[in-house]
Formats: structure tokens, C-alpha cells, sequence
């Protein structure tokens, strides 16, 4: 049974103050915390600020206490219904936090366990960083992706080995200038140095290249074309789509998401087409903010073949699951994401076990590894552990 539930102040990756929420049952105390995105779509669900979301804490929580935990999908099905439209009533602050909090306390601490079949996901890991997270590109992220690895060990050593020699050849070359954000190298590179510079490596180490190129953070919706302000250059829609093709093309790209702006479907779509399902994984993010009507609406352009699960996007971990479920029906691989403001709850790695084919964060960074460090308590401790299927 439920017995209390408290919130307190706590802070993010970037020192900013958001919301955790302790859950106390007759089993013990679960807490959940919620992340904070810089680079955000415009359809993501509201967010309160952390005060006005500890506050709407007190008011709710009655509703709560007294119920038996067992039942997770009640419980979030119980704060969608309080959130009103787009999380206007309670934020996405409070609604993941609170989620997360309960569907631990439903799994006694073990969120996997509410899946009834686990498949670990290959890491998509953000090894050198620009646009708005910080960096010396216009291009948000650069990927190396251990597609080939046969445990979850083995990816986790070759992202930290890639990682560490890419941090090398910077430091040798005098441009390594930090971490961002996401605790990803930074540098004074240009986009082209930068994935000669992850090429060699990747291929070096049997990974693939990534990029995150968050259009819609380049895009001027004035202008109607995106602006590449270290570039000092400016690309009409069409200019857009011929300078991702040569990238994917150049440097034999594997991922890339949001090459287009978050309301230009049919750009997706038709990069998809282009390219084939079984060569090139098409992801939207910023496109479906984990949101079942944008899903719904990218079906029906067939405008990629992979989303982005953020839960705080979403408002309830339940909700994002039931998009990523969704998607998967649909042939969709699923990709679970950090935000930029990250937490050390790990729930999103046991989210992956569940939903996922491959999980984004970083391997850098006490919050991006207590992700990934989840995961692989979870491999040690489970008996025959598998890693999820790429195949189309």
C-alpha cells in the first residue's frame, strides 16, 4: 500500500532545479526525478517550474496514498487524467517524476520487470556535440553506434574506447575544448573534420556513424530555410535535403535524425525512400515528441522507420510507452533518450530492456552513466541476457 508521497528540490546535469518524488510503500521508498531538455519541440507536453510542480504535488498526492501499488497502469492512467490537455494542469515535471516513482514502487525497484520479455539496446552515444548543447558545429550530435557488439558489455567498451581516442586526436591536435551539455567532447572541428575524425575510428572498432542534426534548432521558420550560423550559410528546403544525402553518402551514415524541420514529413519521407528501410535508420524526434498524434501522422507519410521515446516529452512513462508500442507494431525501431538535463534516475535503461532497440545517452558524466552502469547490474544478473534484434 501507498503510504506518502513527498517531493523535494534537487538539481539537473546543469545545475538547474527540477523536481523528485518519493514514493514510500509498505516494501520501502522509490524516488523518481525529472530531466530537462535545452532543445526542445514545440510539441512536447507542458512543464512547470519546480517549485509550482512540488506545489501541485501537496494538492495531488491524496489521490495516491492508500492504493495498492501493484497496478502501475492505473496509477498512470489516474495522472494522465489529472494533467489535463498537454499537461497544462500538472506539468511533465511532476508527471514523470511521479510515474517513475510509482512504477518502481510497482516493481519493488526493478521497472524491467513489468515487461514480460527484455531485450538489451544497442547505445547510440553522443561522442562529440554542437548546436544547441554547446560545441563548435551546427550539426547537435555526432554518433558512434556498436552495431555489431554481441553483449552489452562488449558496446558499452567500444563507445568509452572510441570516445577516449577521439578525445585523444583532439588533444593532439590542439582543438579539444571541453564537454557540453551531454558530457560530449567539444571542439573547433568543422562538421566535415569532425566525421573524418569519428570515420576512422568507427570503422576501426566495427561501429557505425550518427548524427542528430536538430533542424528544427537551424530552421527560420521566416525565412523558410535553415541557417547555419558557424557555416555562415543558409539552405532552402531542397538545398537541405541534397547536403544530408551527400552526408549519409560521404560518410556511409547509419542514423540520423531530424534532418528536417518538425513539421516537414514529407522531407523525411522522401529521404526514406531514397535511401531504403534496410540502409538507413530515419529517426524523428523533434518530428513526434513522443506524441501518439504526431506518430500517427508520420504512418501515414511513412515518414521514417525509428522515433525517439523521451517520457518527460510525453508526460507519463505509460503514455511513452504506449507511442513506442505503437511504433513497434509498425516496424519502427525504438530509440529511448536522455535529455540534455539529465538525473541520475536510471529508469529510462529499464525502459529499454523493455521498448527499446538501442538507448541514447552518453558514457561520460555520472548521469549519463548511471544509465548505462544500470544495465549492465542487469546483464550480470540475469541468466541467459540477449541483445535486441536490428533486423529488419
Amino acid at each position: 500500500m501507498i503510504r506518502d508521497i513527498k517531493g523535494c528540490r534537487i538539481y539537473n546535469s546543469r545545475g538547474e532545479p527540477t523536481i523528485l518524488v518519493k514514493v514510500t510503500t509498505d516494501s520501502g521508498v522509490f524516488s523518481g526525478s525529472a530531466p530537462s531538455g535545452k532543445s526542445r519541440s514545440s510539441y512536447e507536453a507542458y512543464v512547470f517550474d519546480m517549485e509550482k510542480s512540488l506545489k501541485i504535488l501537496e494538492e495531488i498526492k491524496h489521490n495516491f496514498i492508500g492504493l495498492t501499488e501493484d497496478d502501475f497502469g492505473i496509477m498512470d492512467q489516474m495522472v494522465e487524467e489529472m494533467a489535463g490537455k498537454n499537461f497544462q494542469k500538472i506539468g511533465a515535471h511532476l508527471g514523470f517524476a511521479l510515474t517513475s516513482a510509482l512504477l518502481k514502487a510497482s516493481t519493488f525497484g526493478d521497472p524491467f520487470k513489468y515487461f514480460d520479455d527484455v531485450r538489451f539496446p544497442y547505445p547510440i552515444v553522443n561522442v562529440v556535440g554542437g548546436g544547441k548543447h554547446g560545441g563548435g558545429t551546427d550539426i547537435q550530435e555526432f554518433h558512434v553506434i556498436p552495431v555489431k557488439a554481441e553483449t552489452f558489455p562488449e558496446a558499452i567498451k567500444t563507445c568509452l574506447e572510441a570516445q577516449k581516442r577521439i578525445r585523444t586526436i583532439l588533444l593532439s591536435r590542439h582543438e579539444f575544448a571541453g564537454k557540453n551539455d551531454e558530457n560530449a567532447l567539444v571542439s573547433g572541428l568543422s562538421e566535415e573534420k569532425t566525421l573524418e575524425t569519428i570515420s576512422e575510428i568507427a570503422e576501426d572498432l566495427e561501429a557505425r556513424i550518427g548524427v542528430d542534426i536538430a533542424a528544427s534548432s537551424l530552421y527560420h521558420r521566416t525565412k523558410k530555410r535553415y541557417v547555419y550560423e558557424k557555416l555562415d550559410r543558409e539552405a532552402f528546403p531542397e538545398q537541405q535535403m541534397e547536403a544530408v544525402k551527400e552526408l549519409i553518402e560521404t560518410w556511409k551514415v547509419y542514423y540520423v535524425e531530424d534532418p528536417f524541420h518538425e513539421d516537414d514529413f514529407k522531407s523525411f519521407a522522401e529521404l526514406l525512400d531514397w535511401k531504403g528501410k534496410r540502409e538507413l535508420l530515419v529517426c524523428g524526434d523533434d518530428l513526434f515528441s513522443t506524441n501518439m498524434d504526431r506518430l500517427k501522422r508520420g504512418l501515414r507519410y511513412h515518414s521514417c522507420n525509428s522515433i525517439i521515446i523521451k517520457p518527460n516529452q510525453a508526460g507519463t512513462i505509460g503514455m511513452a510507452m504506449r507511442v513506442a508500442e505503437h511504433a513497434a507494431r509498425r516496424g519502427y525501431k525504438i530509440v529511448v533518450s536522455h535529455r540534455s538535463g539529465e538525473t541520475n534516475d536510471p529508469v529510462i535503461a529499464d525502459l529499454a530492456l523493455g521498448l527499446g532497440h538501442f538507448i541514447k545517452t552518453g558514457v561520460w558524466g555520472g548521469e549519463r552513466l548511471a544509465k548505462m552502469n544500470r544495465l549492465l547490474e542487469i546483464w550480470e544478473n540475469l541468466e541467459y541476457p540477449k541483445m535486441a534484434s536490428l533486423r529488419t
